[in-house]
């Protein structure tokens, strides 16, 4: 192989920038697992899916057995709103990224979904004044026990919680 060839197919490999991705996760939210343990019969379904080139994380989420009327409304009315991914360290709980309450919640028959697209992780970051950088987010979610927790007037630390786990 011709010595320049190398050396030019290196330096383009170099420069080139790395390629985006998708990432996706899912959690099974209930009241009996770690870390809420309340009994509750409520359950949940999550997707989500982080873009590395945008920064933005996209949720699809499903929860039955609770109503818009048993969220904690001090959460459902401020900037958090009543769900949050949290990162799990031992005793010490960091906020990571909220799903804050409004259009993107929809109440159905036996409970409501949550659709969020495009939301910039540094708009979450600065909602829960997380310190985590973007890429120190992607590590925390390939590394740490990473949960989403439902918090309620019933249970204010959380009613129902799932953990993220890759989906690929």
């Amino acid at each position: 192989m011709n010595r320049r060839f190398v050396l030019v197919t290196a330096i383009v490999s170099a420069a080139s920038p790395v390629a985006a991705a998708e990432l996706r996760y899912t959690a099974t939210l209930a009241g009996a697992q770690y870390p809420t343990e309340t009994g509750s019969a409520a359950t949940g379904t999550a997707t989500l899916t982080v873009d590395t080139e945008t920064q933005t994380i996209d949720a699809q989420i499903v929860i039955t057995g609770l109503k818009f009327d048993d969220l904690a409304q001090h959460l459902a009315h401020s900037r958090m709103g009543p769900m949050h991914l949290h990162r799990y360290q031992g005793e010490d709980v960091t906020l990571i990224a909220p799903f804050p309450f409004g259009e993107s919640y929809v109440e159905t028959a036996d409970g409501f979904t949550v659709t969020v697209t495009d939301f910039p992780y540094a708009e979450a970051a600065e909602r829960t004044r997380s310190s985590l950088s973007f890429d120190q987010f992607i590590a925390a979610l390939a590394n740490d026990p990473i949960y989403l927790n439902l918090h309620t007037e019933a249970f204010g630390d959380g009613e129902i919680s799932g953990r993220v786990v890759s989906a690929d």
